[in-house]
């Protein structure tokens, strides 16, 4: 592992019964470089934030499950929080090692406990795993996991004043040509075109999950109503694609319902980001949109005119 370089792991965990461990764990990861981006969820917290959860497991470089003596708190879906973290993890195709409390009598088990034993079966299936029982022995697997040469990681980051970077030179832009005004009929037609959304969304079936993809035909000029809220007053490109992915859910979730008869869940519904800016520079070149700002500061909000149609 380059000495240079930090990582960030997603450590998902219950709270409960795990403080100690978690502890340890973390430890362990600043030792490697490795900084926890993840936190247990509590049921004597405030409410769970899916969204918040989600975005720290797509920017982690691995993702670490911490199973002890319970399932923990239930989502609306029928399924755990962590394991949910876990299955969108798994969708990322992130990095991903498992350490599994062997604590599970052979029989009567309790409900939760059957949720849980269910919950091993699917870890063992799909991730590298370690078995433990006593602390001592989780953290030797944590230890030996984190050394291993065989340890896949994301690209991770370097951080600032470790390295100068070569600068490059710069190339002169070619001369662009200027394109002509749209006309009031050119933009009034291009914004009534139809675009095809791509859906992804996770769907709950008989105790499994699988991801499934709608196409939704929506007009240009429809899905700028959708998130025209925001636009007023100036939003993030995230918190547009959230705003929007928010204002189609109801019409995804019947459609899937409908296709998938046995289906008691749906959720996670999410739009393809390629497309979402797609769309953005769509709106900008109709003059509906302006942007400022860069990167993840940048701001886009609605010109004056269209803010006040």
């Amino acid at each position: 592992m380059p000495v240079d370089k930090r990582y960030l792991v997603y450590l998902a965990s219950n709270s409960q019964g795990l403080d100690l461990e978690r502890y340890e764990v973390q430890r362990q990861l600043a030792r490697h470089g490795m900084v926890n981006v993840g936190f247990a969820c509590r049921e004597d917290a405030g409410p769970y934030d899916w969204n918040l959860v989600r975005s720290q497991i797509e920017s982690a470089d691995l993702f670490i499950l911490l199973l002890g003596d319970d399932y923990g708190p239930m989502a609306p879906t029928g399924i755990s929080y962590l394991h949910r973290e876990f299955v969108h993890a798994k969708s990322l195709n992130k990095p991903t090692l498992a350490f599994i409390k062997n604590t599970l009598p052979e029989k009567n088990l309790t409900e939760d406990q059957r949720r849980l034993a269910g919950f091993h079966r699917i870890v063992a299936q799909q991730s590298p795993y370690k078995l433990w029982h006593l602390r001592e022995e989780l953290m030797s697997h944590v230890r030996a996991s984190l050394s291993s040469s065989m340890l896949v990681l994301g690209p991770g980051w370097v951080p600032a004043g470790a390295g100068k970077v070569a600068e490059m030179p710069i190339a002169a832009e070619p001369a662009k040509e200027t394109a002509e005004p749209l006309s009031a009929r050119q933009r009034l037609a291009r914004s009534r075109q139809v675009v095809n959304l791509q859906i992804a969304a996770k769907v709950y079936q008989g105790g499994n999950l699988s991801q499934e993809e709608v196409l939704l035909p929506v007009r240009l000029d429809q899905l700028l109503q959708g998130v025209m809220p925001l636009l007023k007053s100036g939003a993030s490109e995230d918190r547009l694609r959230a705003q929007l992915e928010g204002v189609v859910a109801g019409t995804v979730k019947a459609q899937l319902l409908k296709r998938n008869t046995q289906a008691h869940a749906v959720d996670d519904i999410r739009i393809s980001r390629g497309q979402f800016q797609q769309i953005l520079r769509q709106w900008q070149s109709l003059g509906f949109v302006t942007v400022s700002g860069e990167g993840v500061r940048a701001l886009w909000k609605a010109l004056a005119d269209v803010a006040k149609a």
